[in-house]
């Protein structure tokens, strides 16, 4: 007995699994998973109505490359998702930053902001301190303020400056720096305490930076939320 065999576009429908061969025969290795199980069903249903009865398919290869089918599709499905909560994530980000527009904020940095008579600023110490002096320098770098703090905690210490000089004299608005320097600790005179000088910013608008929201401040510096100290 003699049977005949039509060959189909594609001689193995397996290979479309991994996106090696399209239905038309050209080379695709780009394909979604749901075009990859459209394109191997059709070529395994050509191929069975055209298989050999004396030579039929072999059932466990169809049944491990349906596998690789719902397995790509899961993927599929994973990655889907995965990007949907990315875009969830960021525009909740979005949101969060744009609500602290208005609000003071506390960042790392050493700049003192003077504006009718007022500055604040703050100190992270690593540990307590027996004295912590906070020295006000000008544009020029000259100390023209000092401020002592006794027995300051570990932790955030806020601090607020008048605008005026040593010798009581009120000075002009603007930006000046300042430097603090924690000695002793609570166990012991000679304990090292790091003191880390924190600003105090107001938020006037929100900026974006490769999809990542800036807060930008007043003086037209600019950090990420994640670099929020404290708000207020």
């Amino acid at each position: 007995m003699t049977s005949s065999v039509t060959s189909s576009s594609s001689s193995n429908p397996y290979d479309i699994i991994n996106g090696t061969t399209s239905s038309s025969g050209s080379s695709s290795g780009t394909n979604s998973a749901q075009q990859i199980q459209d394109q191997f069903l059709k070529l395994l249903t050509t191929q069975l109505q055209a298989q050999d009865p004396l030579n039929p398919m072999d059932n466990s290869q169809m049944t491990s490359q349906m596998a690789q089918i719902s397995q790509v599709s899961g993927l599929e499905k994973l990655n889907t998702s995965m990007q949907a909560l990315i875009q969830s994530q960021a525009a909740n980000q979005s949101m969060m930053a744009a609500s602290t527009i208005g609000r003071q904020a506390l960042v790392a940095g050493n700049q003192l902001a003077l504006s009718s008579g007022a500055a604040q600023g703050a100190v992270m110490l690593s540990g307590a301190a027996d004295k912590l002096t906070i020295n006000i320098k000008n544009a020029n770098g000259v100390v023209v303020d000092t401020l002592t703090v006794n027995k300051a905690s570990a932790g955030m210490n806020s601090f607020s400056w008048d605008g005026k000089d040593a010798s009581g004299q009120t000075l002009a608005d603007g930006n000046y720096t300042f430097e603090a320097r924690a000695t002793g600790g609570a166990s012991s005179g000679s304990s090292a305490v790091t003191a880390t000088p924190f600003n105090n910013q107001k938020i006037s608008a929100v900026a974006r930076d490769q999809g990542t929201p800036q807060l930008v401040f007043t003086n037209g510096s600019r950090a990420a939320l994640s670099d929020v100290a404290q708000l207020s």
